[in-house]
């Protein structure tokens, strides 16, 4: 399971949010703090002894400078986000790290029916969780560092009917080289028409096709990449019949397409149902419930994860204009399979789970202040060769000043 330390990253996640809504000026500049514990920071599976030298649990401090900008010019939009940390384990002094996720983005539009996005990302964080190709402890600190490239461009050709494209590129690298098996390069494309008939329903069809190329995945053979081909028909509808609820639906029928390994090959039907439903101006549900494929590379060549289904609950409420409250349950089960080079003739099923509550408090404009508890278990699966359980919970409490 690709996990993060969510204890760390939730705050960050609500604090971006708490200043792009309160902002009253297209620019601002802030700083934030953030003290979480886990206590299995480095998920530790269950019956599974401690490595020398580590802690199973620990106290993070998280110090960052942020900043952003929203800025309209003509028909045409700036947009953009910093967030640069410094990260201090009270117990694993080897993942001291400093960090950074930057985001910067225009929109733009022409006189005539043509509009789109331009946007480029960069983020670097610490991976305690991330183990080996052999399934063990990574016993220094490993930074993951994304770079991720979106455009899209849409076209109206009528008054309901618009023409979309868009282009995806997205780079994941791994500063320990014992986590080199799982870096990743992922290209994807697409193309496709929307119709609206009404203002409250809107179709959509497209075909899509992405790439991944694992350049170092299967290490010590004559080609250690492993490529990957994924082609899709979309469908999808966004129906709102009234002014508390909305939804989303995509319908995908596609085909995965390995060079190396065909045995992994998958064709079938996924796709997801969101409902976005808010019956007060104070409370606010989402719920989506989603099948996919996930031709992950967690356990390099001995397992592999034919389909995931996964439900996801999440829950905003205001009890004032200043205090909120927020939950999110997510729940999945896993298909795996071990087929390749390593394992052969071995299945089975996974299942796990995580919870979060929060709350946030906005006492002036310029500061928020708020705290998380999380839980996340990877639970019961019914074949140990191809998947271990474990849990984790902890909290953190964070704050944040800014001048807009």
């Amino acid at each position: 399971m690709n996990t993060r330390n969510t204890l760390l990253l939730t705050p960050w996640l609500a604090l971006a949010c708490a200043a792009a809504t309160a902002q009253s000026s297209p620019y601002y500049i802030g700083v934030a703090q953030t003290i979480a514990y886990d206590n299995n920071l480095i998920r530790l599976r269950d019956n599974q002894t401690l490595p020398a030298g580590l802690s199973k649990s620990d106290t993070v401090s998280s110090t960052a400078l942020v900043a952003g900008i929203d800025q309209p010019f003509a028909r045409q939009r700036v947009f953009g986000t910093a967030n640069l940390s410094s990260n201090r384990y009270s117990r694993n002094s080897d993942f001291n790290s400093s960090g950074y996720a930057l985001r910067l983005g225009l929109d733009w539009q022409t006189i005539a029916r043509l509009s789109g996005r331009l946007s480029a990302s960069a983020d670097r964080t610490v991976r305690a969780d991330v183990r080996d190709a052999s399934d063990q402890f990574i016993l220094r600190s490993n930074a993951e560092t994304a770079h991720q490239i979106d455009a899209s461009i849409s076209l109206g050709l009528v008054t309901r009917l618009s023409a979309e494209a868009t282009l995806q590129q997205r780079d994941v690298r791994y500063s320990a080289a014992q986590a080199a098996f799982r870096e990743f390069q992922q290209n994807s494309v697409s193309l496709g028409l929307r119709y609206r008939p009404a203002s409250t329903t809107t179709w959509g069809l497209g075909l899509r096709q992405t790439r991944w190329d694992y350049p170092n995945l299967l290490v010590g053979t004559a080609d250690p990449n492993d490529r990957r081909t994924r082609s899709d028909i979309d469908g999808s509808l966004l129906w709102q019949p009234g002014g508390a609820s909305s939804f989303d639906i995509r319908i995908s029928s596609g085909k995965t397409e390995h060079q190396q390994f065909d045995t992994r090959d998958f064709s079938g039907v996924t796709g997801s149902l969101g409902w976005d439903w808010q019956p007060s101006g104070k409370l606010r549900f989402n719920t989506r419930l989603a099948r996919d494929t996930g031709q992950d590379a967690d356990r390099i060549t001995t397992a592999f994860t034919r389909t995931t289904d996964t439900l996801r609950v999440g829950v905003d409420y205001a009890l004032s204009a200043k205090i909120g409250l927020n939950a999110n349950l997510s729940a999945f089960e896993r298909l795996l399979q071990g087929r390749g080079a390593v394992v052969g003739g071995l299945s089975g099923r996974e299942m796990g789970n995580s919870l979060a509550i929060g709350a946030r408090w906005a006492p002036v404009r310029s500061t928020v202040v708020g705290c998380n508890v999380s839980t996340d278990k990877l639970g019961s699966n019914s074949n140990p060769a191809l998947s271990d359980t474990y849990s984790s919970a902890g909290f953190s409490c964070f704050g944040q000043f800014i001048l807009q």
